[in-house]
């Protein structure tokens, strides 16, 4: 796993250019090398959730992500809750608090990351755990990492610690 997150690090540095060619030689090579069209091939990509949604002031980081899933992504609760492993209710009632309290859209985000959503699945971390620990895997530092995601620095580095000690890592 650290190959590949080395790997995206490097990817976010190429120029626009280099990243289409990149990515158009890799489709190429798959179609080749595994008898895929370009239909399967996207079909497998996964679901991924911009970090610019986290850049709001109003929404939760579950919430954030939840309003995405449904609102942008058109899918229905009992899908949401399978691929972030919680309860169809909880999710129903996240979607529904962060309506109200954000009833339009999130509008233009950055994309700069996109976070896989199998990401917030795991519950031994909260949802803001979950983001922290995998943007601060991709070697950004606190301050860019808060940035992100309109928190304080100090509130990354206290979230990156709780997820440093889950994980055993000193």
């Amino acid at each position: 796993m650290e190959d590949i997150t080395l790997i995206i690090s490097r990817f976010r540095e190429l120029s626009k250019e280099d990243k289409i060619a990149l990515i158009s030689y890799f489709v190429d090579a798959l179609k080749k090398q595994h008898g895929m069209d370009e239909q399967e091939i996207f079909a497998r990509k996964g679901i991924a959730i911009p970090v610019g949604i986290f850049a709001n002031d109003v929404l939760g980081s579950l919430e954030a992500v939840v309003k995405y899933l449904k609102e942008d992504l058109k899918l229905k609760f009992s899908k949401i809750a399978k691929l972030l492993n919680r309860s169809g209710k909880t999710i129903w009632a996240t979607y529904h608090n962060a309506f109200r309290k954000m009833p339009s859209d999130f509008g233009s985000v950055s994309e700069d990351i996109m976070i896989p959503v199998s990401v917030f699945s795991n519950r031994k971390f909260s949802t803001l755990e979950c983001l922290v620990g995998f943007i601060k895997g991709l070697d950004y530092s606190n301050h860019e990492t808060a940035l992100m995601i309109h928190l304080d620095d100090r509130t990354i580095w206290t979230v990156y610690d709780r997820v440093k000690k889950k994980k055993g890592i000193k």
